[in-house]
């Protein structure tokens, strides 16, 4: 029995559009129809509806319908970064003001496939690290990145691995064993992989459901570190990760 709480057309309506994932994702009405098993009236109906509300567009040459500029903009609405960089910040501050050196938010961006800063609050100190907020670089170097890899799906992993050996890196299996350890630890520190001279070190924020969120990375220039500096850098960024975790996981628990 269907349920009357719900409206049958929203409903054929969203599976349309999930149909167009990924840039390249363009389909003519009739192919949609066969694919969501839909009579050809009612797939049309609804094509020209989205495409009405901008969500959907149409190619008049071709008859092929792509995501339209409402669904991209509803899709920025929808990005996590600015959330989470914001519930973030507090904490990236304090850490920062108690180590003196740069502290970043890292993010996994699953289309490029690369590691990306997405916030950032820099070392006052004349000689420091530096952080550069919107910079992406790949994520098999460097502690902030190679950390978010570590708790990446195995087929998101493999998806790296296909990327690193086309842009020439040849070291997977020395990165598969480096993955492992990351996770059995739960951070991650390089020196001079990304930069000579640095010291990174980095974990993971993951959501209580398991989703990999970002990574908290801390990082000074080498001839600063003790033989403390990386189990200290590791514990402030792991209680951090935490509290961010339990705002995003509960918001109305402050």
């Amino acid at each position: 029995m269907a349920d009357t709480s719900t409206s049958q057309t929203l409903r054929r309506g969203l599976k349309v559009l999930d149909l167009f994932q990924g840039d390249e994702a363009r389909y003519r009405a009739r192919e949609l129809a066969e694919i969501l098993e839909m009579s050809p009236t009612v797939t049309l109906r609804l094509l020209n509806t989205l495409v009405e509300g901008g969500y959907l567009a149409k190619d008049e040459k071709t008859g092929e319908y792509s995501l339209g500029l409402s669904a991209y903009v509803l899709g920025l609405y929808a990005n996590p970064q600015p959330k989470l960089a914001r519930t973030a910040m507090p904490f990236l501050k304090e850490i920062a003001s108690e180590t003196g050196e740069t502290v970043s938010l890292n993010f996994f961006d699953i289309v490029k496939l690369e590691g990306v800063c997405i916030a950032s609050i820099e070392s006052e100190q004349v000689l420091k690290t530096s952080a550069p907020i919107g910079v992406s670089k790949p994520v098999f170097l460097g502690a902030s990145r190679k950390v978010l890899l570590a708790f990446l799906s195995p087929l998101q992993q493999e998806q790296i691995f296909k990327k690193a050996k086309n842009e020439g890196f040849e070291k997977i299996d020395i990165l598969k064993d480096e993955l492992e350890v990351i996770k059995k630890l739960g951070f991650s520190n390089t020196e001079g992989e990304v930069n000579v001279g640095t010291l990174n070190v980095a974990v993971p924020v993951i959501s209580q459901s398991g989703t990999l969120l970002a990574s908290i990375a801390i990082s000074c220039p080498t001839f600063r570190k003790t033989d403390t500096t990386v189990e200290y850098f590791s514990r402030l960024a792991k209680n951090a990760a935490d509290q961010i975790v339990r705002i995003i996981d509960n918001p109305n628990a402050l």
